[in-house]
C-alpha cells in the first residue's frame, strides 16, 4: 500500500527493486551483482556515477538552496539462510535480513522522483557496500563520497518501532561505538597434577574476561563481551595458550581510551598471577553514532520524530558523522504481521514502508535552512 506522494508508478519501482535486490544478496566486499545493479539503474536515469570499491555515488543538481545534501544506503547482506517463505527468497545461504535491500529500493526511488523533480538542495546519493563488514563507509570517504557535502542522512528500518514511526535523538549516542579485539594468551605446558609447573593461559584467559568486563563497565555507558575462548589440548594438560574473541561497546568517545588502558592493566595482573604472556590485538574501532542536533531538526520539519534511546549496536554511519555533521534515524516496520528481529532468518516487512522511506528523503531534500 502506497500512503505516500511519489504516486502509484514510482512506489511499484520500489517495491520491484527491493525484491530484485533481496533475490540476490551479497556479501560486504563481495556485492558485485548488486552494484552492477545499482549502477545500471542510474546511468538508466542520466546520471554519471562515481565509485569506491562496490561502493557508488552521484549528485542531484537541485534548485540552488542552501547546504549539499547527503543520502546514504547500504547494500551488502549478512550469511543468514533465508527462512521467510517469500516468493523472492534468496535460495543462496545469505540474506537481506537487516533491511538493507529495503534501504536501497528507498534511495533508488529517490533517485528516479529526482529525474522530473529536481530538489531544493543539491543532493548526494550514496550507495555504500559493507556496512556488515569492517567499516565499507571509511572507503566511501576516502573515495570522496562526502567532499563538499555539508550534512548526510540516512534511514534504518527498526523492527522495535511501530510502522511508519521515524525515531532517532541527539541527546546520547544512537549507537554505540565498537572495538572488536582478541587478547592471545601465552602460557606454558604441564600435566595438571603439577600446575606449579606450567602457566595456566585458560585460567589467565578467563580471569581476564571476568575482571576487565567488571572494571569497564562499572561506570556504566560501555559493555564488554567476551564471545569465544579458545585454547588448550587436552583435558589433563596445562594449557600452553588461549583466544579471547571480545568485543567492548561504549557510548562516550573518551571511554575507548580508558578502557585500553584498563585492558591493559588487568592483563598484566593476569600475567603476573599465572605467569602467562599477553597481547591485544586490535581487528576494529567504530566511534559512536551521535547525531548533530540541527539535522535532527531538520529532519522533523520534513517528518514527525519519535524520541529514541541508544543502542549498544554498532553502525559505520559514525565514520561519516565524524567529518560533517548529520543525523541517522529509525524508521519502525513493526506490525502484527513482521516482528522478527534485524538479522534474524525471517525479516521481513510491510513494503507501504518503502514511499514512506523515499517520502522522507524528498522532503529533506526541501526543507528550509535554519
Amino acid at each position: 500500500m502506497n500512503d505516500s506522494f511519489i504516486g502509484d508508478e514510482l512506489f511499484d519501482y520500489a517495491v520491484s527493486m527491493r525484491r530484485k535486490l533481496h533475490a540476490c544478496p551479497e556479501l560486504s566486499g563481495k556485492e558485485f551483482v548488486t552494484s552492477a545493479i545499482i549502477r545500471s539503474e542510474l546511468e538508466s536515469m542520466g546520471y554519471a556515477v562515481k565509485t569506491a570499491h562496490t561502493g557508488l555515488f552521484t549528485d542531484v543538481r537541485g534548485r540552488g538552496y542552501g547546504a549539499k545534501l547527503a543520502f546514504r544506503a547500504d547494500f551488502d547482506a549478512l550469511p543468514v539462510r533465508e527462512n521467510t517463505g517469500l516468493p523472492f527468497a534468496a535460495d543462496c545461504g545469505n540474506m537481506h535480513a537487516c533491511g538493507h535491500d529495503a534501504h536501497t529500493a528507498m534511495l533508488l526511488t529517490v533517485a528516479k522522483y529526482f529525474v522530473s523533480h529536481p530538489p531544493a538542495h543539491d543532493v548526494r546519493l550514496i550507495f555504500q557496500f559493507g556496512e556488515e563488514g569492517e567499516g565499507g563507509a571509511l572507503t566511501m570517504i576516502e573515495g570522496g563520497a562526502i567532499e563538499g557535502i555539508d550534512e548526510i542522512y540516512a534511514f534504518h528500518l527498526c523492527p522495535e518501532a511501530d510502522k511508519g514511526v521515524f525515531a532517532t535523538t541527539a541527546d546520547c549516542a544512537l549507537f554505540a561505538g565498537v572495538m572488536e579485539f582478541d587478547v592471545c594468551v601465552k602460557g606454558r605446558t604441564s600435566h595438571c597434577a603439577s600446575p606449579e609447573n606450567g602457566a595456566d593461559a585458560i585460567a589467565s584467559a578467563m580471569r581476564f574476561a571476568t575482571e576487565a568486563k567488571l572494571a569497564v563497565e562499572k561506570c556504566g555507558g560501555a559493555l564488554m563481551h567476551t564471545g569465544k575462548i579458545s585454547g588448550g589440548s587436552a583435558r589433563n594438560v596445562v594449557a600452553g595458550e588461549a583466544l579471547l574473541e571480545c568485543s567492548f561497546r561504549y557510548t562516550v568517545k573518551d571511554r575507548l581510551e580508558s578502557a585500553r588502558g584498563i585492558f591493559k592493566d588487568v592483563l598484566a595482573e593476569c600475567d603476573a598471577r599465572y605467569g602467562t604472556q599477553s597481547g591485544v590485538r586490535v581487528k576494529t574501532i567504530y566511534p559512536p553514532l551521535v547525531n548533530d542536533a540541527s539535522c535532527v531538526a531538520r529532519l522533523s520539519r520534513a517528518v514527525k520524530i519519535s524520541p529514541s534511546g541508544g543502542r549498544f549496536t554498532a553502525e559505520d554511519f559514525a565514520f561519516y558523522l565524524e567529518k560533517v555533521k548529520g543525523c541517522m534515524c529509525w524508521l519502525g516496520i513493526r506490525d502484527e504481521k513482521h516482528t522478527a528481529p534485524l538479522h534474524s532468518d525471517n525479516f521481513d516487512f510491510d513494503e507501504g514502508v518503502l514511499a514512506l522511506g523515499a517520502e522522507a528523503f524528498v522532503k529533506l531534500a526541501d526543507t528550509e535552512d535554519l
